[in-house]
């Protein structure tokens, strides 16, 4: 993920009497560690280095004007336009710019005309009675700071304000991405455009553009034609699109990284140039979704000399110093059954099919090195073979990978965990950590008494497998759970008869299991984000298992060193398309990316409190609203496809407490497969990843049951009774529309829970007689419908039980 950034912030705030040349005094105080106090007057996202507010403010006028002190740029010049019509869009104040100008713009050098990974982010910011200061080395450094101004402006008494502060701020990380896959659905420009002015928003530096797939190829090649013409559909970027988009980024400071999948994910390049395939053509584009067999030919020196040409140019397209190759999921079914493959291989004594990729790869890498560009690759590319300083390695399958690349000298980016089409909600996502690993195996293996048990998690169709391990006895006690495919220790485990206990820390939120050992089985349940998955296990080794499996080799994760922590240069969310198109894509982006940017912008002590970072980005989800951003239109024009009057109101009163259930569990509402042309027109598809509306009223249960809070007492009230209304005024548009029906059982108890809450807060001893009726409804509340849950049940079980 990323190199930390080491930067002195080599100067020392002060705001003159409100001249052009208003300099820096050294008696000013420097700006101190953000305190708890100073965090909660401030909705700053992400939150910067150090901050002391002061007991003044500045306000807002329309002659505030601007000057710029050493350098000005016309990159400055339009940060400032920008900056004067989002202040003039959020107050009505119509900036006259004459005058003494209150603004002063610092920035000690002109930068390069594209933003490169090596640059100076870091920035000062002086407010007082009379001036705003604005320092920076760098045109990136005012940019962020001037998106700092925006957010720290409020009304107060009638007037728009900003509270006098000294404030010195930098990044922890280089590398802080969004990777939007524009192959599997098409994604017209002008979104992608409005996706970097949300980035900027909170200062989230790289585009990650996945332009090739199975499904499509989206960029225009004026040295082969036939891979836009063929392999495209007629939706691509010409080039005249990307370098648009690419001005535009780095307007804002955002690097723009193509990536170009190799060489599985490749059937788009087939469908012009099947040469270039391991298996013979013809082809044609893929309309499922999946990992498929379509790979290239890493045999053929036409495909080498093919992709030297297609790299020089894009090379000389893209300015930005890396290229990411992919190199994820090779399927390797052509490779095996293609005989001239297989000599290759033979001569060549390779053993596997990764050490073909990795041949392949070197011979990509050095592509890439003669035009002048390093390598970005999934991890599955990391190999000794491949030389470290070049490349990076970003890790997606696990968190372990990333401790791999690193460890082996490579630089890497982490994705694992920050996968924003698994719809989790942003809390999860703020826990992950590109420094830590959770649940690493940090004990010693005690390979004399051990049992292991193969077994499976049974969630929405598709079954888990991961194996566990139990080690010692007693107090002594300690185990190693697969899950998805990486080992995770533990060491919490409760033991009552035939039953245990434990959990342990993943990507997704803490995994938590309730096991019964039935002799050589294991049944029960492994519970992650309140979603309880049926657990199955059968014996298959262990220390009084003579002619069982032997024990695995367990490596003990020993914590990173300095120099390798410094070899993890930040990391990216990553929104995959084959469950989102130009309607649905920003409301499955923003605003859950805020929170992964927190997480790569401010000092990893600031990113602990969950409470706090949800309450800055429910503002946040405002902001961008009112930037333009779309995450929540789309929701209405759903919506609004969906119904008619008068059913708008009340099936919007229902989407806004579903959210997308997690993971795939949408997938099952497809028969017999989802398509690239599958209209995703659903009710699961107007609802969010994650409800605001949700996560406020079960903070006012909280305050209720905990501490008998009557306001929030008196706004739970309002929302039942809107809510146990809201049934029968949808209950007629469901009937007979197959879309709406899907969620017709999470309609109805919504509305009965409802109903069921003002009884209790009404008279709560009424209640006792119902308690197995509540539950039965909880339980069947619980469960996913159309794609969807219901995100108030817990709350609902809180304050009915």
């Amino acid at each position: 993920m990323k190199k930390i950034l080491k930067i002195v912030l080599g100067f020392i705030f002060v705001i003159g009497l409100g001249l052009v040349g208003v300099g820096f005094s050294l008696q000013k105080p420097e700006p101190s560690p953000l305190s708890d106090e100073n965090r909660a007057q401030i909705n700053l996202l992400p939150l910067p280095t150090e901050l002391s507010l002061g007991k003044t403010r500045f306000t807002l006028e329309q002659d505030l004007g601007h000057s710029f002190k050493n350098v000005s740029t016309p990159k400055l010049e339009n940060a400032i336009k920008r900056f004067y019509s989002k202040l003039e869009s959020r107050t009505g104040i119509v900036i006259a710019n004459n005058g003494s100008p209150k603004v002063i713009l610092d920035c000690k050098n002109a930068g390069n005309d594209y933003p490169s990974i090596n640059d100076d982010e870091s920035y000062g910011l002086s407010v007082t009675e009379k001036n705003i200061t604005l320092t920076a080395n760098s045109e990136t450094g005012i940019i962020y700071g001037l998106e700092s101004i925006l957010q720290l402006v409020k009304e107060e008494d009638g007037k728009w304000v900003l509270p006098e502060l000294e404030l010195n701020d930098k990044p922890r990380y280089a590398w802080r991405g969004v990777m939007i896959d524009v192959g599997r659905h098409w994604i017209p420009k002008d979104l992608i455009l409005r996706n970097l002015e949300a980035m900027a928003t909170v200062k989230m530096n790289v585009l990650h553009w996945h332009l090739t797939e199975y499904q499509g190829f989206r960029i225009e090649s004026k040295t082969y034609p036939k891979l836009h013409e063929m392999g495209s559909g007629g939706k691509f970027y010409t080039q005249e699109d990307i370098k648009e988009v690419i001005d535009y980024a780095a307007d804002r400071g955002i690097r723009v990284l193509p990536e170009f999948d190799l060489p599985g994910h490749s059937t788009s390049w087939f469908v012009g140039y099947p040469e270039l395939a391991s298996a013979p053509g013809p082809y044609v584009l893929d309309t499922v979704f999946g990992v498929l067999k379509p790979v290239m030919n890493p045999t053929k020196d036409v495909v080498y000399d093919f992709l030297d040409g297609f790299f020089g140019e894009m090379a000389n397209l893209f300015p930005e110093e890396y290229i990411h190759i992919g190199g994820d999921e090779v399927i390797p079914d052509h490779w095996n059954e293609n005989p001239e493959i297989q000599n290759f291989m033979n001569n060549n004594e390779m053993d596997d099919f990764h050490e073909l990729q990795a041949y392949f790869n070197s011979r990509i890498h050095k592509i890439l090195i003669k035009h002048g560009k390093k390598m970005v690759g999934w991890d599955e590319i990391i190999h000794p073979d491949l030389p470290k300083e070049e490349i990076v390695v970003q890790s997606w399958r696990n968190d372990q990978a990333l401790l791999e690349a690193v460890k082996e000298g490579n630089k890497a980016v982490l994705s694992y965990g920050y996968y924003l089409d698994y719809k989790q909600p942003a809390g999860d996502l703020y826990k992950v950590d590109p420094s830590v690993v959770p649940s690493t195996i940090d004990f010693d293996i005690d390979s004399t008494n051990w049992k292991g048990w193969e077994s499976k998690l049974y969630a929405s169709g598709a079954d888990l497998e991961g194996d566990l391990y139990l080690f010692g006895e007693g107090e002594n006690l300690q185990g190693i759970k697969y899950f998805m495919g990486k080992p995770y220790g533990f060491t919490d485990i409760e033991v009552e008869g035939n039953f245990i206990s434990f959990s342990h820390e993943t990507s997704f939120g803490q995994m938590s299991y309730d096991i019964k050992i039935e002799g050589d089985s294991l049944i029960g349940t492994g519970t992650v984000s309140n979603v309880a998955i049926k657990f199955k296990g059968k014996r298959k080794g262990g220390t009084h298992m003579p002619n069982g499996e032997p024990l695995p080799k367990f490596e003990k994760i020993e914590a990173l060193t300095k120099e390798q922590e410094d070899l993890i240069l930040g990391g990216e969310t990553c929104m995959w398309g084959e469950m989102v198109d130009d309607i649905t894509l920003e409301s499955r982006i923003w605003p859950r990316a805020a929170a992964v940017a927190e997480k790569l912008w401010s000092p990893k002590d600031y990113t602990a409190d969950n409470e706090d970072m949800y309450r800055r980005l429910i503002v946040m989800d405002d902001r961008l609203e009112k930037l333009g951003i779309r995450h929540r239109a789309s929701t209405e024009v759903l919506i609004r496809n969906l119904v008619e009057e008068p059913y708008i109101d009340p099936l919007r009163t229902l989407v806004n407490v579903l959210q997308e259930d997690k993971y795939f569990g949408r997938m099952v509402l497809y028969k017999p497969e989802l398509y690239t042309t599958t209209a995703l027109n659903r009710v699961v598809d107007a609802a969010r990843p994650e409800s605001y509306v949700a996560y406020n009223f079960n903070k006012d249960v909280n305050l209720w049951v905990q501490n008998g809070d009557v306001r929030a007492k008196n706004r739970i009230v309002q929302k039942l009774k809107k809510w146990s209304e809201n049934h029968s005024k949808l209950v007629s548009a469901i009937e007979g529309n197959e879309r709406l029906e899907e969620i017709k059982v999470h309609s109805a108890n919504l509305s009965q829970l409802a109903k069921l809450g003002l009884e209790a807060l009404n008279n709560r001893n009424a209640m006792k007689g119902e308690l197995p009726e509540i539950d039965a409804l909880l339980k069947n509340a619980d469960k996913a419908q159309g794609g969807t849950i219901l995100s108030v049940v817990e709350s609902m079980r809180t304050l009915l039980k």
